[in-house]
């Protein structure tokens, strides 16, 4: 083969898998360059606050009589497998948690209505949370539970005495959540939801990147709040799993099997948008020498320059019907990333992406305050509001860090 045909080859490979093209004279080049999109300019301290009290006003509204949010109404032709009674019981169990975290990232934390509705619910997640369970032969949904419930408890016990009996029980159930966590871990490495051609005690199904790296988040969220720490043989087989599911693009393969198609779009770029930032941050706390501050930026750079692509598949019923193989539901869980990201982002920069995050958020509140993406039994408008709280709430301390709320 000469010299031209194997440029070629190599050229030809590259595209396809969306990996960096090999620079001049040998030098190796990590990434692709970003062309980055102009600043936007920022949203104000009363559009923020405003943002902020509707969605609380939305929560508190609609807030179950247990203390939760969320039901298993509302159904389609077409819906996600959630088998009863395990499943409804992940998902709102998960839902409760994502509110819980954005009512307490929020200004709003103190007031005594949203104080109450807080309390109510991680009451709620104290109880449900150890009953979590296999539903059945096809599906580990109660992964997405645990997950956020154990970030969720890491939240509420913040400022909390370590010798105080609420952060006893809270550190309790926690500790409970990653034991059940250790087990539901998948036996390719990482963390998946659905088994459907093997069943055995230990998941034997199709570990993702973006639940291994949300699962793997929520540890590091434990070990900071309690001390608590996964098995490390589980988070170390996790870790490389995530790894082998980065491309040398920086982009993210949707699971395990999913490596062996990077060309696919829903590996590129466009498809990855909102997986990326959750693996970039997972792994960045595990093994920054994987993956730098610099190249998470650059993540964070590609959904505000292609943040159409997610957004064209905003609120569309069938998953991976939109560009690129977007579903809907990408939508809020890859910009609660990007904002739990901010905190990676130097300070000289934040206020860029802070705005960029904003002006792709804001304006996709629902006219009674709340966010949803997808239409998911009677969950979507909580776990939506419960991510966007989070990102708008991030936004704010970091655009305004000293200023109380707006009367």
């Amino acid at each position: 083969m000469n010299k031209a045909v194997l440029f070629l080859s190599v050229l030809s490979a590259c595209t396809a898998l969306g990996a960096p093209m090999p620079a001049e004279g040998g030098e190796k080049r990590d990434t692709i360059p970003i062309e980055k999109v102009p600043d936007v300019e920022p949203p104000s301290r009363e559009t923020l606050d405003q943002s902020i009290r509707r969605a609380a006003d939305f929560l508190l509204a609609s807030q179950n009589k247990d203390g939760s949010w969320g039901d298993h109404t509302r159904t389609k032709g077409l819906n996600v497998i959630c088998p009863y009674p395990e499943g409804p019981r992940s998902f709102r169990t998960a839902c409760t948690s994502l509110c819980v975290i954005g009512l307490l990232a929020s200004p709003l934390k103190d007031e005594p209505a949203v104080k109450g509705a807080v309390d109510r619910a991680v009451q709620y997640l104290l109880a449900t949370l150890p009953l979590l369970k296999r539903g059945d032969t096809r599906t580990v949904l109660g992964v997405w539970g645990h997950a956020y419930g154990l970030s969720a408890l890491c939240r509420a016990a913040e400022n909390l005495p370590e010798n105080s009996p609420q952060y006893t029980e809270l550190k309790k159930v926690a500790s409970l959540q990653v034991e059940a966590l250790n087990w539901m871990a998948d036996v390719k490495g990482g963390w998946g939801y659905y088994t459907f051609k093997t069943f055995s005690r230990r998941p034997m199904g199709e570990p993702t990147s973006f639940l291994t790296a949300t699962v793997l988040i929520a540890f590091k969220d434990a070990e900071r709040a309690f001390g608590l720490k996964a098995d490390p043989q589980i988070v170390k087989r996790a870790v490389a799993s995530l790894e082998k599911q980065r491309t040398p693009a920086g982009s993210y393969v949707y699971s395990i099997s999913h490596m062996f198609y990077p060309g696919r779009p829903i590996n590129r770029h466009t498809g990855s948008l909102a997986r990326t930032p959750a693996g970039d941050l997972a792994l960045i706390q595990y093994d920054p020498a994987f993956v730098s501050r610099r190249q998470l930026e650059d993540g964070l750079e590609r959904i505000w320059s292609r943040s159409g692509w997610l957004s064209l598949a905003v609120k569309k019923p069938i998953p991976h019907e939109s560009f690129a193989q977007n579903a809907g539901y990408f939508f809020y869980y890859g910009y609660y990333y990007a904002a739990r990201c901010l905190d990676q982002v130097p300070r000289e920069r934040l206020p860029r992406h802070a705005a960029h995050l904003a002006d792709d958020i804001l304006p996709m509140q629902e006219k009674d305050g709340s966010w949803w993406d997808y239409p998911l039994y009677n969950y979507h408008k909580f776990y939506g509001t419960g991510y966007a709280l989070f990102a708008v709430s991030r936004v704010r301390s970091a655009l305004y860090p000293t200023t109380p709320p707006a009367s």
